[in-house]
């Protein structure tokens, strides 16, 4: 775990002696993995979390529209609240009283990286109150003290393709990578909920050496087959022992459903995330053809599924102010 940045001071982003009464955050979807890319590769998804916080004179309120809207959710245990105070309270400043209206693109539950959107959505809204208090690595580190992991905050916080690196130190490096080119990519989502907690409960606690090593080799030759446009070799290339095994057990239909994306044309088919979301590439216009096909496989598998185009977000999370005061 990365230690705790020291907070700077900065210049503040907006005039001193004025306040912010209504402002507004946003970050990305991710998918996570991709593969052999256990917990350090990740890719932003144009799939919005957006967060627009009001002060009020006391207490905090939220209101869920879009997805998540359905779940009864104790306010105090809220993911972006909680990243919101905690970025606060990391400054040693005073949370502010604020109502939350939180829209959401992103399915819950199903390995979108839904939770670490809220978390990046909270720190960014929250540094945006403090006038940019916090620079971006500070930001990631906080994120990843929250989530527990880098491979979905540092592509919502950052944009893009993401590979996050450990460092001797502590914490991580997020390297930036060129995206996939040439690829289309389409997300299955079926009606099923996955806990990150249980899919994680899955993995096993060793890995034989020479698996081990097969993997770290094919992580390896995903970055490459996807810079060279290899696409011949993705689907040998996304082949994992670590986690998509053991949580493909939690996905109905699996098996089926991956070998109907790959007879209707995907280059190679993985678990988005902890699942249950199944990413697919293949080439561009073909997103349909594959969707409906995996669709179908989840449908003879008694499982209703959805497919989402999944276009690439190259930039990561945002504030800015939609009112405040002036001074005078």
């Amino acid at each position: 775990m990365s230690r705790r940045p020291r907070v700077r001071p900065r210049p503040r982003s907006r005039p001193r002696g004025s306040e912010l009464l209504r402002w507004r955050a946003v970050a990305p979807a991710s998918t996570s993995n991709l593969g052999p890319g256990f917990d350090c590769l990740g890719l932003a998804l144009a799939l919005p979390l957006s967060v627009t916080a009001e002060r009020i004179p006391d207490g905090f309120r939220i209101a869920r529209r879009g997805e998540g809207s359905d779940l009864a959710l104790d306010l105090h245990r809220d993911t972006v609240l909680h990243a919101f105070r905690h970025l606060c309270r990391a400054a040693h400043e005073p949370v502010p009283t604020v109502a939350l209206t939180i829209r959401s693109a992103i399915p819950v539950a199903r390995g979108l990286g839904s939770s670490a959107a809220a978390i990046v959505a909270g720190l960014t809204l929250a540094n945006h109150w403090l006038g940019g208090r916090f620079d971006d690595d500070e930001l990631l580190a906080e994120a990843i003290r929250l989530e527990g992991h880098p491979d979905n905050v540092a592509p919502s916080l950052r944009g893009g393709m993401i590979l996050s690196m450990p460092l001797r130190r502590g914490g991580f490096e997020a390297l930036r990578l060129a995206p996939p080119r040439g690829l289309g990519i389409t997300l299955v989502v079926p009606d099923v909920r996955v806990s990150t907690k249980k899919a994680r409960a899955l993995l096993p606690k060793r890995i034989a050496l020479h698996d081990a090593a097969a993997n770290t080799a094919r992580a390896l030759a995903l970055l490459t087959v996807i810079a060279s446009r290899r696409f011949d070799l993705l689907a040998d290339a996304l082949v994992d022992v670590y986690h998509v095994p053991h949580r493909a057990r939690l996905i109905p239909a699996y098996d089926a459903v991956v070998a109907a994306g790959r007879r209707a044309g995907a280059y190679g088919v993985t678990i988005s995330g902890s699942g249950p979301t199944l990413l697919a590439f293949h080439a561009p216009g073909a997103g349909a053809r594959v969707g409906t096909a995996m669709i179908r496989a989840f449908a003879r598998g008694g499982v209703p599924a959805r497919a989402i185009p999944g276009r690439i977000a190259a930039r990561g999370a945002s504030a800015h102010t939609l009112l405040e005061t002036r001074n005078r």
